[in-house]
């Protein structure tokens, strides 16, 4: 089943953002040694910017998004169309705030953990709803802000690869076993930490703060739909974050299930006054390989014609906001890929629903 066709790519970095920089008092200690972030609880840093040139009635307020992972290429670039082509307030969740160097900027910026801390998802749990919270009301209207106190989007763009170890040969040595041992624990943590953790933490911020008609999306990865020898702890993380999309699908209104299913979902709904699952949809985006400089430089001899653009994404994600009734429904894993043909663009293909 064929879902759209994101159409190319076009200038749209016009408009500059005020930003309000949230910070959580313990935040700046689980970041990762070394690096400089701003502790501003309680307190408000506000930049120079030009006052948006868009207009709106009295009384409308903006569209409010939450993108983790917005100093990444993927996050970055659909935080920017969001912000310039859909006119939404965006905070950005990540390990450090990319610089001001741009005609744009996030009206909010939540710093996460660095992995290597093990933050557990309890800590991330926490440090993103509160931080969301936080940007929320800075830009409410009980602040006289334009935003609406809650969340219309949530897109989940961090992540990371890693490969497998290698495997110790029959004549290693006890402690070139134990080595081994060690590192193959530490890979699969470090892509559960990577790709489930903040999946899960977005999803506990989405209970908190999402509103009617809300959007979740979450990155995964079109290789984790089959065995991923070489890279299990990867394929395991992306296969779970999958499993959290379309649970969530499942416990929402918007789902297509089994009747059993809805009316345990309808129940769980009731039980727990989670008004917000009642009209929520939950999307899985799985490319194959995105066009970052990183993969680039990594794969060199790559045709690059074949991995998805980060703008594709962004613009799919945009129709979906624009035009909710083009959603696929709730809990579907949609894989994307480079559309054939001169005209560019990427074409979105629903895989699980």
């Amino acid at each position: 089943m064929m879902i759209g066709v994101a159409g190319n790519a076009r200038s749209m970095f016009s408009n500059r953002r005020q930003c309000v920089m949230a910070c959580t008092r313990s935040a700046s200690a689980l970041l990762v040694e070394g690096t400089s972030v701003p502790n501003c609880a309680g307190s408000r840093q506000h930049r120079s910017f030009h006052a948006s040139s868009v207009s709106f009635e009295k009384g409308e307020k903006k569209k409010t998004a939450l993108v983790v992972g917005s100093s990444g290429v993927l996050g970055s670039t659909v935080a920017r169309y969001l912000s310039t082509k859909l006119k939404m307030s965006v905070i950005g969740a990540d390990l450090l705030e990319l610089p001001n160097i741009s005609d744009w900027d996030l009206d909010g910026f939540v710093p996460l953990p660095h992995y290597s801390t093990r933050p557990s998802i309890g800590d991330l749990n926490k440090l993103l709803t509160s931080g969301t919270g936080y940007c929320l009301q800075e830009n409410g209207p009980e602040n006289g802000g334009d935003g609406s106190g809650k969340l219309d989007l949530i897109v989940v763009a961090s992540g990371g690869w890693e490969g497998d170890p290698p495997s110790q040969s029959a004549t290693a040595s006890p402690k070139e076993i134990e080595r081994g041992a060690k590192e193959c624990g530490a890979t699969v943590e470090k892509m559960l930490a990577m790709n489930l953790h903040p999946v899960v933490a977005s999803g506990y911020v989405a209970s908190r703060f999402m509103a009617e008609n809300g959007l979740f999306v979450v990155i995964g990865a079109t290789p984790a739909l089959s065995p991923s020898p070489g890279m299990m702890g990867y394929g395991m993380a992306k296969v779970a974050a999958h499993h959290y999309v379309q649970s969530m699908g499942a416990a929402s209104g918007m789902g297509i299930s089994r009747p059993k299913q809805r009316k345990e979902a309808r129940k769980l709904r009731i039980k727990k006054s989670d008004e917000y699952l009642d009209t929520l949809t939950a999307i899985g985006i799985l490319p194959t390989t995105i066009d970052t400089p990183n993969n680039r430089d990594t794969m060199k001899d790559a045709n690059f014609d074949d991995w998805t653009k980060p703008i594709d994404i962004a613009t799919e994600i945009g129709t979906w906001m624009e035009q909710p009734y083009l959603r696929p429904h709730s809990g579907s894993l949609i894989k994307v890929f480079p559309s054939k043909g001169d005209t560019g663009g990427a074409t979105f293909q629903l895989v699980r629903g």
